[in-house]
């Protein structure tokens, strides 16, 4: 009940019931009092003609002398109406209603006073004599000089009059109260209309203030309404596309940051993580806070510098790494972007470009230095046999020193994917090539030498040079390490790529040392590779051609078994 009053629609029908009801009531006093002011005028007029009527009658009877008393009662009867006669001097001469002898003196009555000054007298006022309210027409009685020979007065009573009005008033009463029902129902009908359209705008506005923009509100038949309507379904879809476009921008920036291989994260105030990319949530456990998911004391103390000075970077050992964490105050007092950058990663790459100039240095000073003792050694040199052994000793060096160059010629022109193209090849034509190479290598060491082909040969896309080195650098190091037993390379051909495997009797790969044979210089056995010739990139160049062709390469091996290595190439480019 307290939710019906207070709502718009009980209050627009509560003021309009009230300001009918005030209004009907006063139209109603107002007729009911009119009415009867008619009728009472009417009932005046009507008396009055009644007094002219009788007074040339009760003229003659007092002019004769004459006891008017049975003719007032006669004619009082036959009239309806109340007659008194009054002589000069107040003294009632006849009454129809009264006996005249026990009636007090009239002559200062109301109407008599005004019949004797205006020649009719009228006045309403409550009859001592009767006990009720009558209505009074007094009229002077004058022979035919002028003399004064009396008053004749007429009376109504006006409780009949009065009584004749109620039909009529209960009547109008009913009408009013038809009226008002009437009136209240279209109200009620109309509040209740006015109050469902109120709350349609109310539920739709509720629905966008909770972030469902796609909804409108309903336009109504009321003017104003449907103005309001369009207004808020207009900034509703203005609002929409807004959020919508901060939206596509959103999920551009955290696509952005998702795809970089640093570890972003975005806090509030009070160190709740907003967003984190998948670098992050790959390292950290899902938590609410960052520092309960990085878990770093240090991080503490960079989290409350960024909201001082804006931007703080310092280098942060957490349980997954070393970090160099950079804090940005992106909105002021309220966001922060934590960017993580991998210091040990860095610092491996660094080593690593470190070891890679101290390999190239040590492998490339090594045939050197030999070389310039053979020489020296050659000026000393008593024969000619002396001399063409130095020499054919210092070609070998000088033949490894060129292999190298041209090993990292090849490792770094791979590296930048600039010098080779892909174009569709016959695999079968370098496989030939290639088993050509390896029979005469195998009969030098007498080794066994297998070639098996599978499937219908189809043609890829790549580089043939490539693929021929690929072949070559893994048949060459099966060749080098297997003493004895052979070496076999099969071929299979299947719907989508193609499967080449080689697969030795050798000497095997300790499991230690597998995950690192693909490194740049890497041995498993310095000594045996330097007496073998190897420069130590044969395997790093064949990982570099396999990335470059989009394949893949695996290593199984068992140590004093031998070595399988399968390499899968797509028959068609990738992307």
């Amino acid at each position: 009940m307290r939710n019906w009053l207070a709502s718009l629609g009980s209050r627009i029908f509560m003021a309009f019931a009230l300001l009918l009801l005030i209004s009907l009531a006063v139209t109603y006093g107002i007729i009911t009092k009119e009415v009867e002011v008619f009728h009472l005028a009417y009932s005046e007029e009507a008396l009055t003609q009644k007094a002219e009527m009788l007074l040339p009658f009760f003229q003659k009877i007092l002019e004769e002398g004459q006891n008017p008393q049975g003719w007032v009662q006669a004619m009082g009867r036959a009239s309806g109406v109340r007659i008194t006669l009054i002589l000069p001097g107040g003294r009632v001469a006849a009454d129809s209603e009264h006996n005249p002898s026990t009636m007090e003196n009239h002559w200062n009555r109301p109407e008599v006073r005004m019949a004797l000054k205006k020649d009719i007298g009228i006045s309403q006022r409550y009859s001592t004599t009767l006990g009720t309210r009558l209505m009074y027409t007094a009229v002077p009685v004058k022979n035919g000089k002028g003399k004064l020979l009396g008053v004749l007065r007429v009376a109504y009573h006006l409780a009949p009059v009065k009584e004749a009005l109620h039909p009529l008033f209960r009547k109008l009463l009913l009408e009013n109260l038809a009226l008002i029902l009437l009136a209240l129902s279209l109200a009620l009908i109309f509040s209740r209309y006015i109050s469902s359209q109120l709350k349609a705008v109310a539920a739709s506005t509720q629905a966008m203030a909770q972030g469902n923009l796609s909804i409108r509100v309903p336009e109504a038949n009321v003017q104003e309404l449907r103005i309001l309507a369009r207004s808020l379904n207009a900034m509703a879809a203005s609002l929409q596309e807004l959020f919508q476009a901060r939206e596509a921008e959103r999920q551009k920036m955290e696509l952005l940051l998702s795809s970089i291989p640093d570890l972003v994260v975005v806090t509030d105030r009070r160190g709740t993580i907003l967003f984190a990319n998948q670098a992050f949530r790959r390292l950290f456990e899902e938590e609410d806070k960052l520092w309960q998911a990085v878990r770093a004391p240090s991080l503490a103390h960079l989290f409350s510098q960024v909201w001082k000075e804006k931007t703080v970077q310092e280098e942060v050992s957490t349980p997954n790494g070393t970090y160099e964490v950079t804090a940005i105050e992106m909105v002021p007092g309220r966001e922060a972007l934590f960017l993580f950058h991998d210091v040990e990663e860095r610092k491996r790459v660094e080593k690593m470009k470190t070891d890679f100039v101290a390999n190239v240095s040590h492998e490339l000073k090594t045939p050197l230095t030999v070389v310039k003792g053979y020489l020296e050694t050659l000026e000393m040199a008593q024969s000619l046999e002396e001399r063409e052994l130095f020499i054919k000793k210092m070609g070998k060096h000088i033949e490894r020193l060129a292999s190298l160059v041209s090993d990292l010629l090849l490792l770094s022109s791979l590296e930048e994917d600039r010098l080779y193209s892909r174009t569709p090849l016959n695999l079968e034509v370098i496989i030939e090539k290639v088993v050509q190479w390896a029979t005469s290598r195998t009969l030098e060491k007498r080794l066994e030498f297998l070639i098996c082909r599978r499937g219908t040969p189809k043609p890829l896309i790549g580089s043939p040079y490539l693929l021929e080195q690929l072949l070559v650098n893994i048949l060459d190091n099966a060749i080098k390490y297997t003493p004895q037993g052979g070496v076999a390379l099969s071929v299979d051909y299947q719907e989508e790529e193609v499967v080449l495997t080689v697969e030795d009797t050798g000497i095997g790969i300790p499991k230690d040392k597998q995950d690192r044979v693909f490194e740049r210089f890497y041995r498993v056995d310095p000594s045996r590779s330097r007496e073998s010739g190897g420069t130590g990139l044969g395997l790093s160049i064949v990982k570099h051609i396999v990335r470059f062709h989009q394949g893949e390469i695996r290593l199984e091996s068992e140590e004093g078994k031998g070595t399988r290595i399968t390499v899968t190439l797509p028959l068609k480019k990738r992307g």
